[in-house]
């Protein structure tokens, strides 16, 4: 199950770099969307095409997010094994929600970013017009200038906590865990032991920590930079295309008439 949650992570990894470079810098090189939209259909082949799509990201992300979560019950059962749980509010804090890391917390908190994310841009467009091939930077920017407030507030979040998780599994499995507990004293093997765990860092630890938070740092600025800063302010599209684009906005569930 480790070896699933790990490996899923390498296909995606390699269309994260892509999206990087398509999303963020050559937009800031460029400082133009119509000028970075041919790179964008250079690349989108790659991971767009038929059956290659979900090889290289639906099926590792589910994969990944399943093994995550099987993980973390398959731990928690040992755990209250191990520890000896008695009561109902023991076995509950052991089994039902284990204490989670921060890069936990990230993977679970973009979870249902990806998939909005993905509906706005894939689905909704494969609803209204039969594909996608309409949808580009120009499409993103649209969006930005109809609904400035809401799209900037989802894409920082979405980008910032996708970066963390990005660079915070990378250096997990590298070995470079910024985070480490220990039992407090006197409370050596113990159930209340474990229950009272508390976050210690020791000096290698806490130049990882600096490491790793300042890469996941400098990574969300240059992503939204490019992101916010250049296709977030390229402003609405126009004729038939711009129509288009209204019609798909208009058909997300919900906030469709917002966006």
């Amino acid at each position: 199950m480790t070896g699933i949650q790990k490996y899923s992570t390498y296909p995606p990894t390699a269309f994260f770099i892509l999206h990087l470079a398509n999303t963020s810098l050559i937009p800031l090189v460029t400082r133009s969307v119509s000028a970075s939209e041919s790179y964008l259909l250079l690349t989108r082949p790659i991971y767009q095409a038929p059956g290659l799509e979900h090889l290289v990201l639906t099926i590792p992300i589910i994969a990944h997010i399943a093994s995550g979560i099987a993980l973390r019950n398959i731990r928690a059962a040992r755990r209250a094994r191990l520890y000896g749980a008695e009561t109902r509010a023991q076995r509950s804090t052991l089994y039902f929600w284990p204490r989670m890391s921060l890069q936990a917390r990230t993977g679970y908190f973009v979870t249902p970013l990806i998939a909005f994310h993905a509906f706005v841009n894939r689905a909704t467009p494969l609803i209204v017009e039969g594909g996608s091939s309409g949808v580009g930077l120009g499409y993103i920017a649209h969006g930005f200038a109809r609904s400035p407030v809401f799209w900037n507030v989802f894409y920082f979040f979405f980008v910032s906590a996708s970066v963390w998780h990005f660079v915070g599994g990378w250096a997990t499995w590298m070995g470079w865990r910024v985070t480490t507990a220990r039992k407090e004293r006197g409370q050596k093997g113990s159930l209340d032991g474990y229950l009272r765990l508390t976050e210690t860092k020791s000096r290698r630890q806490r130049k990882m920590w600096w490491v790793v938070n300042g890469i996941a740092t400098a990574g969300a600025a240059l992503w939204l930079a490019g992101a916010l800063g250049v296709v977030g302010r390229a402003g609405e599209g126009a004729g038939w295309e711009a129509k288009g684009w209204n019609e798909m906005y208009s058909h997300v569930p919900i906030i469709g008439e917002w966006l």
